[in-house]
């Protein structure tokens, strides 16, 4: 695998917005956490290690890109974060297996062609292997203290879910939806021509004549497609939600000129349970809390802590 982890990181420093002489010295401190300074090799190195972290997550080039490009508002204070849970971590003194360690470094080596290539890309960054494997630990440290501060402490219960449904309810039914197939002849600067031409797709159509062809000979405006009852005027729904399947309406005018519609499917109305749903409505309201949680207690390591970014 070619390393673009170079490529990535000078992207990112050339559009980060916090205030910062990007041609600093690698040792030009940049922020200062408890009695530790972060210098912009750190945040540099840290930087490498997310992306070879994304990468033996499998995430693909884009997915990488984009979570790259949120350091560009966030990297430092991310840093610093990431800091203050690794000494709470080493403060409570957690430990990680060897194992586990071994396994996380395996997985990353295997999207790398071979040893030397993975050992040469480590290189490349100013990394060496024992750098990676103290990142990886750091790694599983904040994964486990996060597991036992913030995950494990949250509950979701049933009556919470119900009551999401409810107030949500709305979320989880869709109206009544047609797929329609459409001829638009715009009135241009003659409405008689225009309706001379409607007529004649009109008439093309009633004689049997394949709608698609009819509308690419005659159409101004491609196919309408999918559309869900409430998204169209009143009159206008009114008319095409009374089409059965395959039929075709009549001429329709509107103001800027005159439709013909076929529908091609028509789907009934669905309302969701809250049997078909309480799984993703737990998810997201997990989700909400976990959030809310994490940011509520890194605040509170914050308070605890000495930070100073260095303008």
């Amino acid at each position: 695998m070619p390393n673009k982890i170079v490529v990535v990181v000078i992207a990112v420093f050339m559009t980060m917005s916090f205030s910062l002489n990007l041609f600093a010295a690698d040792d030009a401190i940049i922020a200062v956490v408890n009695d530790e300074t972060i210098t912009l090799k750190d945040l540099k190195e840290y930087l490498n290690a997310i992306y070879l972290q994304l990468v033996s997550d499998g995430k693909n080039e884009e997915e990488i890109q984009k979570i790259m490009t949120d350091y560009e508002i966030n990297g430092i204070d991310q840093l610093i974060d990431d800091k203050l849970l690794v000494d709470d971590a080493n403060q409570k003194e957690m430990q990680v297996r060897p194992k586990l360690i071994n396994d996380r470094l395996t997985q990353i080596k295997s999207h790398y062609p071979s040893a030397k290539a993975f050992i040469d890309a480590l290189a490349e960054d100013g990394l060496t292997v024992g750098d990676l494997k103290n990142r990886v630990t750091d790694q599983l440290k904040k994964k486990y203290l996060i597991e036992m501060e913030v995950r494990s402490k949250i509950q979701v219960n049933p009556q919470e879910v119900t009551d999401y449904y409810a107030k949500h309810f709305a979320e989880f039914q869709s109206g009544e939806k047609v797929d329609l197939d459409s001829i638009f002849v715009a009135y241009q600067d003659n409405r008689d021509e225009a309706a001379r031409k409607a007529n004649q797709a009109l008439d093309l159509l009633k004689q049997g004549r394949n709608f698609s062809e009819v509308a690419k000979e005659f159409s101004d405006t491609p196919s309408i497609g999918l559309i869900e009852k409430g998204q169209l005027l009143p009159d206008l729904e009114k008319t095409i939600f009374q089409l059965q399947e395959s039929e075709t309406s009549a001429l329709v005018s509107m103001d800027k000129g005159i439709y013909i519609f076929r529908v091609n499917k028509k789907i009934p109305q669905k309302v969701s349970t809250l049997e078909d749903v309480k799984e993703e409505i737990n998810d997201r309201l997990f989700q909400n809390k976990f959030q809310a949680r994490l940011e509520s207690w890194l605040k509170e390591l914050r308070k605890k802590a000495y930070v100073e970014i260095k303008s």
